[in-house]
């Protein structure tokens, strides 16, 4: 059995008997990964601390177990606990968000560099300070765009025509359809030019640019509620932490 060394961000975690846990994590070299971790709860633990945290930085030892895709993890050294973002309730939110979306839509040993670079570099600027809805939104497109699930824009999702102002938004065609087509779906939403040239932006630039770009608050709500409409008609599971940031927003 090969011995394996990445870097790893810890997407979930899960209690294991009396002393183990099992382990999800997305890592820079492997992709999304789950793990056994033993000896680590109870008064004979024999390793911990904030490496086990959520959306923690670590260094992880693991190899293959023959019989389950679980691997065995022997070692996880942490890197980064990302204190700032830990004492802001809603950049821990968002925090907490950005790594169930990543669960959500990626699948075991299935290695995207651009994922796992992605998500630190997300989590980093929200350890910063910068606005955590704008990263947000920031890290759900560039996310999308990498993982090939962006909505289409540049045409009508229908019938393949340019498009242009008075385009709708479908969630169930997947983008923006004419005028022409809007008629087949009666849900379709209005959606503002500026959204749409945000959304592409933010798709072309390299992170270090786009996230110094700034949105307004019309576009930003827009936004907001078109992408988390977006991704939970598309994905398989209901987001637990979509409940949380909305509570965060009513408080």
């Amino acid at each position: 059995m090969a011995i394996q060394k990445s870097e790893a961000i810890l997407l979930r975690r899960q209690d294991l008997r009396e002393t183990s846990m099992i382990l999800t994590f997305y890592t820079k070299d492997f992709g999304k990964i789950k793990g056994i971790v033993r000896g680590v709860r109870g008064p004979r633990a024999q390793f911990g601390g904030g490496g086990f945290e959520i959306f923690a930085l670590d260094s992880i030892v693991f190899y293959e177990r023959k019989t389950s895709d679980i691997y065995t993890i022997s070692q996880c050294d942490l890197l980064e606990f990302f204190d700032p973002v830990r004492g802001s309730l809603e950049a821990l939110a968002h925090a907490a968000y950005m790594v169930e979306l990543v669960d959500s839509v990626t699948g075991l040993s299935d290695p995207h560099a651009g994922v796992f670079e992605l998500l630190l570099n997300s989590l980093k600027l929200l350890a910063g300070g910068s606005s955590a809805k704008r990263i947000t939104r920031i890290f759900e497109i560039k996310l999308l765009d990498l993982l090939g699930l962006m909505p289409t824009l540049r045409q009508c999702a229908t019938c393949g025509k340019d498009t242009e102002i008075g385009c709708r938004f479908s969630l169930r065609h997947g983008g923006l359809i004419c005028k022409t087509c809007a008629a087949t779906d009666r849900e379709s939403v209005p959606m503002l030019p500026g959204t749409v040239k945000f959304i592409e932006l933010v798709r072309t630039l390299p992170f270090d640019k786009v996230s110094r770009v700034k949105v307004t608050r019309e576009i930003g709500k827009e936004l907001e509620g078109l992408l988390r409409k977006f991704l939970n008609y598309h994905i398989e599971r209901r987001l637990k932490t979509v409940d949380f940031l909305r509570e965060i927003e009513k408080a």
